[in-house]
C-alpha cells in the first residue's frame, strides 16, 4: 500500500513539474519593457586626490555641469554630434 501511494504521489510530482516547465514556455518574459532614464545629480570626489577615474559608458546624450573645468579622455575618438533641443517635463522623455 504505501509503495503504491509513493509512486502515485511521486508521479503527481512530477507531471506537475513538467507542468510547470512547459507553462513557461508559452508566456513570453517582459521585466523591463523599455530602458529607465537615470539622472546623475552629484558625485562627491575626493579634493586631496588631483585626479579621479570614473569609468562611465555611454549611448545616448549626456548634459555635464560643473563648476571646474573636466579633463576627458579616450582610447579613440569620440563622435560629436549636434543634439536638437527638445523640451520636455521630465528628462529622458
Amino acid at each position: 500500500m504505501s509503495d503504491r501511494y509513493m509512486k502515485v504521489l511521486m508521479t503527481v510530482i512530477a507531471l506537475e513539474l513538467l507542468w510547470l516547465s512547459l507553462d513557461g514556455w508559452s508566456r513570453p518574459v517582459n521585466a523591463q519593457p523599455q530602458a529607465m532614464p537615470v539622472v546623475i545629480t552629484g558625485i562627491r570626489l575626493d579634493p586631496a586626490i588631483s585626479h579621479h577615474r570614473i569609468p562611465v559608458f555611454v549611448d545616448g546624450t549626456v548634459t555635464v555641469m560643473t563648476t571646474t573645468p573636466i579633463k576627458i579622455t579616450a582610447d579613440e575618438p569620440l563622435p560629436v554630434k549636434g543634439v536638437p533641443y527638445t523640451p520636455s517635463d521630465r528628462p529622458g522623455e
